[in-house]
């Protein structure tokens, strides 16, 4: 009987475990491909939250730059265009928050080297209740956008 309650609790663990992990799902995620000598760029994509608690992004990194940062960009009544960065993204429960062109984003601050003819960068995501989560995020190409700037 002690075995088994043994096992039991192994597995409960790894339940909870591959819950835990399966709880934040990132997709369409992209990063802007821009021109050598830029020290910056922008990374756009779909956080969704599959917990049933809120969950916050407390922090980002990326191999690709010395810092990265949430920024939301804002235009006012007069047309005026402003960006501010944002300390803590809070993920409500059982939803989903988009970062993209125009809106919420991630400022790739210092970039390393250029990101053209690169295929993709890393970024590590730190949420305060879910496990860090490292995505390969693919650049796309100058080729592939409108031609705007939109961050």
């Amino acid at each position: 009987m002690k075995k088994i309650s043994i096992l039991l609790l192994v597995l409960f663990t790894f339940t909870q475990l591959s819950f835990a992990r399966d709880s934040i799902v990132i997709s369409d995620a992209w990063v802007r491909e821009v021109p050598p000598g830029a020290t910056v760029s922008a990374a756009y994509m779909t956080i969704q939250n599959k917990a049933d608690r809120m969950d916050k992004l407390t922090s980002i990194s990326s191999d690709a730059a010395g810092v990265v940062e949430l920024h939301l960009s804002k235009v006012d009544d007069n047309g005026v265009a402003t960006m501010e960065r944002v300390q803590v993204l809070e993920l409500p429960a059982n939803d989903k928050v988009e970062l993209k062109p125009g809106g919420m984003h991630l400022m790739l601050i210092g970039l390393k080297e250029p990101l053209v003819g690169k295929d993709s960068v890393i970024i590590n995501m730190d949420f305060e209740n879910s496990e860090t989560l490292r995505i390969e995020v693919p650049v796309k190409s100058l080729k592939d956008s409108d031609g705007t700037h939109h961050h």
